[in-house]
């Protein structure tokens, strides 16, 4: 995921110098896939999201790791005619215009480019974060995942094996923030196809979010705790027909 010009002089420039460092021991049946967060007429995340300008690098970071958790490297619909002094074939490299799988290989790995204005370089290696993570347990858990019930915020375990209620921590730099912040999630929730579990609602409101100024907090029981919903009242008089 690289930096990209867009220009006919820097496009050549940039390619070859990924190709001198990372192709020399790649098969040829094997070409590096390349990409660009910027202008690189490649495989280019502007064509998904416009041209975050300062954020650039960032945009290709968040494109990079979501290509590494769901096993895709995402296409380029724009891309048609290749730069005729990019030599693909001799570099050992190749642009996509389609989705495609991640090849198979033992562990993924990517790595992200990005010059900043004033010619400074960042650059960040990423691999999957299965290499990491212990046998057994989840790294991550979507919102959309199916879940055995069919009901939101159900604990699967018998009450008392784990936690009886949980703590959700809100937090943002002013009131209009944090009021954003709980309908936003209320609008979340209230997605039929949002499958949560409380517990894990709670680890990532509670610890994979900064902490600002304004803050709140809202304690969840268990549903069944709650009262039921009454949908119907016999009256016994002749009224319900």
């Amino acid at each position: 995921e690289g930096h990209g010009t867009g220009t006919s002089a820097g496009d050549p420039m940039k390619v070859s110098g990924v190709g001198s460092v990372f192709t020399d021991s790649r098969a040829q049946d094997k070409p590096l896939i390349i990409g660009s967060v910027k202008k690189l007429k490649l495989l280019k995340i502007k064509s998904n999201i416009g041209h975050s300008e300062p954020a650039a690098g960032i945009s290709g970071l968040l494109k990079t790791v979501l290509a590494l958790e769901n096993g895709i490297i995402p296409g380029n619909p724009t891309f048609q005619t290749p730069n005729p002094n990019i030599n693909f074939d001799q570099l050992k490299l190749t642009p996509t215009r389609d989705s495609i799988a991640w090849p198979t290989v033992p562990f993924r790995r990517a790595s992200v480019n990005s010059f900043g204005y004033g010619g400074s370089n960042a650059h960040v290696i990423l691999d999957e974060s299965r290499c990491f993570v212990q046998p057994g347990l989840v790294p991550h858990v979507s919102s959309y995942a199916n879940v055995t019930s069919g009901e939101f915020f159900e604990v699967e375990e018998e009450a008392g094996s784990r936690h009886d209620s949980s703590l959700l921590l809100f937090s943002a730099n002013d009131t209009a923030s944090l009021e954003k912040h709980f309908e936003s999630l209320q609008r979340h929730l209230a997605n039929p196809a949002v499958k949560v579990q409380m517990y894990d609602l709670a680890y990532t409101l509670n610890e994979k979010r900064s902490r600002m100024f304004y803050r709140s907090s809202l304690q969840i029981g268990h549903l069944g705790d709650s009262p039921p919903k009454i949908g119907f009242i016999f009256s016994g008089h002749g009224a319900q027909w």
